[in-house]
């Protein structure tokens, strides 16, 4: 009869996804179909900049403006709550006095009422609106209230609780965004006798396990995969036979990684809802069809959808400002990030109002990460005396990737997110969800692999009422693909990075500035220090993720050709299998460097100018083949040509110069 209820309704549920007002409201899940109240938003003013964060020292600083009570009588202190019994004082006055948190933000006075009277809750609430304490205030509560619970004793010896305790089951969908979400659950539980662990992937996962069967658990936070692997193997010892709340965070991206499947087996292998209560609650920034069939899969009939995005509320990445940068080529971005780091601590030592310099480097390959990070790290001001220092000073350099140990990724998300100043070269794993407090800026090189990455990549900054400013940095044959995907948002060109489009293809002449020259020099004396291999692998990284941006294999060919001579300074491009190159469509490309085959026009010889080539490409194969870099890898999707009106800038294999790119349909 349940599984009928549970049927039921999805179109009707399925309308309540579309915005329109911010309001309090709680309805149920047949709602009425309203049209967006706002027309399509073209242009921002830089002025504005959205509130959006996760981190909860983020909110005590964004809650200056918010009032006792709102104007349709919700909540807005989290005293109040301990005021009117609905949470206890030890969880209250901890928010209060150690978090420094006294009012809630809009998603967190919307739905921590409704949660506490007990019934299941859709929220659709943006990462960095604070909806990490939204949920986990009242599953603490929870836990807390129930007398059955063994809590945690530090009179005597032993916890009290054990690894079948488990009360609380989150699961998100990164390791990161566990691990965070289970720091923060600790605070709020400090104090309370309540035991909160988490179940992530990686090297140390047996040491997590550990934990959970020495200290006990009552609230477990973790990844999918991993929560399925504990709780479905008999001798782990880890059970939930009394598991009172069920919380799926960013519910929309964890159905889009595709961890259905891990959700239903792990909810097989909780107590039936039938026979054992349990609240659900599920956080999610959209609502598409997918996780409106979770939604009747796994909540009760009757549960409430509460709306926490204003109808005109105008997005985050349409706040910050942005700004596109097309370089000579490939060869020019880290030479081009350089300048721009080096400009904003120039702007740092005259204005000391000016914010340090903290900023994420985005990668489309885990490869191009850790090339990128090394190069960085061996920066020297002069490159003849090692003893000379860097030229970014006392900058801290990180890396995160999927190639990286679990405790390493732990450890400098965390640095990155407790420091003043850095730079964080990453892959897309920080992209979504994770809070990093303070991000000056966001830095992308080569176009995302989808218009969604991108957005989820400028959220990193701008947050908490706080500036930010993303940039993009594109070889001249991305931007076709950025006008399609892009050409709505407003990013506009920037001119000012003069190692953007100083030409790398010669020895760098008086006609260049010395500060570029400069940069020029000191990336490539660090690149030049890098073993090949490392070198020859981002290489072979970095193809597979532009075969569907490109217009035509050729023009990609080219440009990678380039950047291995030119940027990371090898002898000629690196070879590629006959497989790889099958897969990535190339067999045909003249000019690509394929093993058992003589390599084409393309020499690879520094200072030589290629000659015209009569080439004119074969079909362009991409269809359903993608190269994939160690899980970072880019979306399969077919570049279509953009024909009459709106022509893509072309690259012209004849023209001579420094930049040999049709420029009359500009970006």
């Amino acid at each position: 009869m349940l599984g009928a209820f549970r049927r039921n309704g999805v179109a009707q549920a399925l309308r309540a996804s579309a915005p329109r007002f911010l309001s309090a409201r709680v309805t149920p899940q047949q709602l009425q179909w309203h049209p967006p109240a706002f027309p399509a938003v073209s242009h921002v003013p830089r002025s504005l900049f959205h509130a959006s964060r996760i981190s909860f020292s983020a909110v005590a600083e964004a809650q200056a403006q918010n009032v006792e009570t709102d104007q349709d009588g919700r909540l807005s202190s989290f005293k109040q709550l301990a005021d009117q019994g609905l949470v206890d004082p030890v969880i209250i006055r901890t928010i209060n006095k150690n978090m420094g948190i006294k009012t809630m933000t809009d998603v967190q006075s919307m739905t921590i009422q409704e949660t506490l009277q007990g019934s299941d809750v859709l929220a659709q609430a943006k990462t960095g609106t604070g909806k990490t304490l939204a949920f986990l205030l009242p599953v603490v509560q929870n836990i807390l209230k129930d007398n059955t619970v063994k809590k945690r004793s530090y009179r005597r010896s032993g916890t009290g609780a054990t690894s079948a305790d488990i009360r609380a089951i989150i699961i998100s969908p990164t390791r990161e965004l566990a691990e965070q979400i289970a720091t923060e659950a600790k605070k709020i539980a400090a104090g309370t006798g309540i035991v909160v662990q988490s179940a992530v992937g990686g090297t140390r996962k047996m040491e997590g396990l550990r934990r959970i069967q020495r200290e006990g658990c009552h609230l477990l936070v973790g990844t999918p995969g991993r929560l399925k692997d504990i709780l479905s193997d008999p001798e782990s010892g880890v059970q939930a036979p009394k598991l009172s709340s069920f919380v799926l965070d960013e519910a929309d991206r964890l159905l889009d990684d595709g961890f259905a499947p891990e959700i239903m087996e792990i909810q097989n292998l909780l107590p039936d809802p039938m026979n054992v209560d349990r609240q659900t609650l599920m956080f999610s920034a959209t609502v598409p069809s997918e996780v409106m069939s979770m939604v009747h899969q796994t909540m009760k009939p009757d549960f409430k959808t509460i709306k926490t995005v204003k109808g005109d509320e105008v997005p985050t990445h349409l706040t910050v400002p942005q700004k596109m940068v097309t370089l000579d080529g490939y060869q020019n971005a880290l030479p081009a990030i350089l300048e721009l780091a080096k400009n904003y601590q120039a702007q740092i030592a005259n204005d000391r109002n000016v914010r340090p310099f903290k900023a994420i480097v985005y990668f489309n390959s885990t490869m191009q990460v850790n090339l990128a990070y090394q190069v960085f790290s061996k920066l020297l001001n002069n490159p003849d005396d090692r003893r000379s220092g860097h030229p970014l000073n006392r900058l801290y350099m990180m890396e995160l990737h999927a190639r990286l140990t679990q405790n390493r990724r732990t450890l400098t998300s965390e640095y990155f997110r407790k420091c003043r100043s850095g730079i964080l070269f990453s892959s897309d794993v920080t992209a979504r969800g994770l809070d990093f407090p303070d991000v000056t800026h966001v830095i992308q090189i080569g176009a995302p692999r989808s218009r969604d990455t991108y957005i989820h990549r400028i959220g990193r900054t701008g947050r908490a009422n706080k500036e930010g400013e993303g940039w993009l940095l594109l070889h001249p044959g991305e931007n076709g693909w950025i006008k399609k995907r892009l050409g709505d948002l407003p990013i506009e060109k920037d001119h000012t990075l003069a190692t953007a489009v100083t030409d790398l293809r010669q020895e760098v002449g008086d006609d260049v500035s010395p500060s570029a020259a400069e940069s020029v020099a000191q990336i490539k004396a660090a690149m030049e220090r890098i073993p090949e291999d490392t070198r020859v692998q981002a290489f072979k990284a970095q193809l597979g993720t532009l075969i569907s941006v490109f217009p035509r294999p050729k023009d990609m060919i080219l440009a990678m050709n380039e950047l291995a001579v030119h940027g990371y300074y090898l002898p000629e491009a690196p070879s590629i299998s006959h497989n790889l190159a099958q897969n990535l469509g190339l067999n045909d490309v003249r000019e690509a460097n394929i093993s058992g085959r003589r390599f084409g026009s393309f020499r690879g010889q520094r200072g030589s100018s290629r000659g015209p080539s009569q080439f004119r490409g074969g079909r362009d194969n991409r269809d359903n083949r993608d190269y994939r870099d160690n899980r970072d890898y880019r979306d399969n999707r077919e570049f279509r040509d953009n024909r009459g009106g709106n022509q893509e800038r072309r690259y012209d294999s004849n023209r001579r110069g420094s930049n040999r790119w049709d420029s009359r349909d500009r970006y």
